[in-house]
C-alpha cells in the first residue's frame, strides 16, 4: 500500500503525485526537499504567514514514512543522494533564471544612468556662461564611458581652465574619446574647440 501524501493548508507546499510503493528514491527525495521547504517557512514569513506546526508535522512524518519503508535497503543513502542530485539542477533552475533576468535589468539600469549622466552633463554645459570661472560637469564619452575612470583615467575637466592645462597627450586622447571618427588636429586650439564642443560647452567655443 503506497504511503498517504500528507494533506496540506498551505497552498505553496503541494505532493504532485502519489508516490510508488515500494516509494523509489526520488520520491524519498522529493519528500526531504518539500520537508526542508516547510522548515524554511517556519522560519521566514510568506506573504505575510507562517506555515503551521500541524503542516510541518504532516510533512516530517510523510517523509520519514517514506524512508522507513525503505530502510530494508542497505544502498538507499547512495540513491537518496543521487535523486537529489538528479532533481536539485530543476528545482534550481527557475532561481538561475531569475539571477539571469536580475543581472540583465542591473546592466540596462547601468546603461541608462549612464546615459542620462551624459545628457545631464551636456545640458549643465550647454547653459555654461562663457566666463573662466564656469563650472562643468563631467560628460562621459558617446560610448557612456567615464573619461575620468579606467581605462582612460584623463583629468576631469571641471572649468576652462582645466581643459586649457591639458597636456597633448591628454588632450588628444580627449579629441579621440568625444569624436571617436574624427583624428585629433595638430593645432591644440582646434583640439580645445573639438573638447568644448565634446562636453556641449558650445558658448566657450573661441573663434
Amino acid at each position: 500500500m503506497p504511503v498517504a501524501l500528507p494533506e496540506l493548508t498551505q497552498d505553496r507546499l503541494q505532493v504532485l503525485k502519489v508516490p510508488d510503493d515500494p516509494p523509489n528514491p526520488a520520491n524519498v527525495a522529493k519528500a526531504y526537499i518539500l520537508l526542508n521547504q516547510a522548515s524554511s517557512r517556519a522560519i521566514h514569513y510568506l506573504d505575510g504567514r507562517l506555515i503551521s506546526d500541524d503542516d510541518i508535522c504532516k510533512v516530517a512524518t510523510y517523509a520519514t514514512q517514506l524512508i522507513t519503508t525503505r530502510t530494508g535497503r542497505p544502498d538507499i543513502r547512495d540513491e537518496v543522494v543521487a535523486a537529489l542530485r538528479d532533481t536539485m539542477p530543476t528545482l534550481l533552475q527557475p532561481v538561475r533564471n531569475d539571477i539571469t533576468r536580475v543581472k540583465t535589468e542591473l546592466a540596462g539600469a547601468r546603461r541608462d544612468i549612464r546615459r542620462n549622466g551624459r545628457l545631464i552633463g551636456l545640458t549643465w554645459n550647454g547653459n555654461s556662461r562663457p566666463t573662466d570661472t564656469a563650472t562643468f560637469e563631467i560628460v562621459p564619452f558617446p560610448n557612456f564611458e567615464d573619461p575620468t575612470t579606467a581605462p582612460h583615467n584623463l583629468p576631469p575637466l571641471h572649468s576652462p581652465q582645466a581643459i586649457d592645462e591639458l597636456g597633448p597627450h591628454h588632450l588628444r586622447a580627449y579629441v579621440r574619446g568625444y569624436h571617436p571618427n574624427l583624428q585629433a588636429p595638430g593645432d591644440r586650439n582646434e583640439c580645445i574647440k573639438l573638447v568644448l564642443t565634446g562636453i556641449g560647452a558650445y558658448g566657450h567655443v573661441r573663434e
